[in-house]
């Protein structure tokens, strides 16, 4: 058994080991760190003296019960609270001197599956069509932000995730750099051009992948590039031209990070969810203003998540299962084959087009 007043003295120590073997963000830390210590805090309030191999799923069970109807947390918050403590609960420390056996969560809350055309239908409604993709890109090249055109095309191209995209550096896509620090566009606007994710940028860490963008997205890029290196100088005729910068050109020679905030450092999480929102937000004005007929309200319907589906999910308009998996680093398939939308008229379609015969 632990005393309850001994608990944060090993969670201490948890976090600790798990920093050093996972190299996890402050953030990240500090999230779990908080999670854990409301746990310890309600066990505290109510009296727990003690953890035994004998209470522990119980007071586990009061403690999601309690996030539920006292504190009316939403279920989904309330699972990411009890995983970030099982695991906890479950490190070899802890687990030793409780003297239990590994808990898991279908123990502690029921676990549903989810039916496998339940979840392509969930994630058809949380990804854009290509003319609603291409209407918020519109949108935003419109505005004449050259760097939101080109995150947005990064992410609507490749199906990276968020903390991917923050921390692309320049030299992960996979084109040569001019002596300007410019990438060389290739000829051919119909080449794809592989963008290479490091594995300490990716989820779990676990190792290095490729996914892709296009010809157009990497002339984005420069654009992007061209536009932090100079500034409006109204010349003699009253007519604003770009002027280039010396050594903002400079910089941008050894520049390491694709993509940056005003101040010229690397960009945040936050500051790109803010950009996503905000020309979200435009799309629906450009809707009202124009009396365009919509479907969906952008400012409800896009996100940095929604933008990578909308990515995966014209992807697997075309590949197979096995590449879509790779290019979104899913460690299992059957993620992947939420993606995959079967249209049946269009398999109508393609048999009829081949002249299709069961009987010969």
């Amino acid at each position: 058994m632990i005393e309850v007043n001994e608990l944060t003295d090993y969670l201490d120590e948890y976090l600790e080991e798990k920093q050093e073997v996972k190299n996890l963000t402050q953030e990240t830390i500090q999230k779990q760190t908080f999670n854990i210590s409301k746990f310890i805090e309600y066990l505290e309030d109510e009296g727990i003296e003690e953890l035994n191999d004998r209470n522990v799923k119980k007071q586990l069970r009061h403690y999601r019960r309690h996030c539920l109807k006292k504190r009316g947390n939403k279920r989904t918050t309330v699972k990411t609270y009890m995983m970030n403590i099982l695991e906890f609960i479950n490190s070899e420390d802890v687990q030793e001197e409780i003297q239990h056996e590994t808990i898991k969560m279908k123990e502690i809350i029921e676990v549903k599956t989810e039916d496998p055309e339940t979840a392509k239908k969930r994630i058809e409604k949380i990804s854009l069509t290509w003319p609603q993709s291409n209407f918020f890109l519109d949108t935003i090249e419109q505005s004449g932000n050259k760097r939101d055109y080109a995150i947005c095309r990064t992410f609507i191209d490749s199906g990276m995730r968020l903390k991917e995209l923050v921390l692309l550096n320049k030299d992960d896509i996979q084109v040569p750099l001019d002596d300007n620090g410019f990438y060389e566009v290739p000829k051919d606007k119909s080449e794809f051009i592989d963008v290479y994710l490091r594995a300490e940028t990716t989820k779990g860490q676990s190792k290095d992948r490729t996914t892709f963008i296009t010809v157009n997205t990497l002339e984005s890029l420069n654009d992007m590039m061209y536009e932090r290196i100079t500034k409006l100088r109204k010349n003699t005729n009253n007519v604003y031209r770009p002027i280039i910068q010396r050594n903002k050109a400079q910089e941008e020679i050894t520049r390491e990070e694709l993509f940056t905030n005003i101040k010229g450092n690397r960009i945040g999480k936050r500051g790109v969810q803010d950009i996503i929102k905000k020309h979200a937000r435009e799309c629906d004005r450009r809707i009202s203003h124009e009396g365009i007929d919509c479907s969906i309200n952008y400012s409800d319907s896009v996100s940095v998540h929604i933008l990578r589906h909308t990515a995966l999910s014209h992807y697997a308009e075309i590949l197979t299962v096995a590449e879509v998996q790779s290019i979104a680093g899913h460690s299992n398939s059957q993620t992947t084959d939420k993606y995959i939308h079967i249209d049946r008229a269009q398999m109508k379609q393609k048999l009829k087009a081949n002249n299709y015969r069961f009987n010969n």
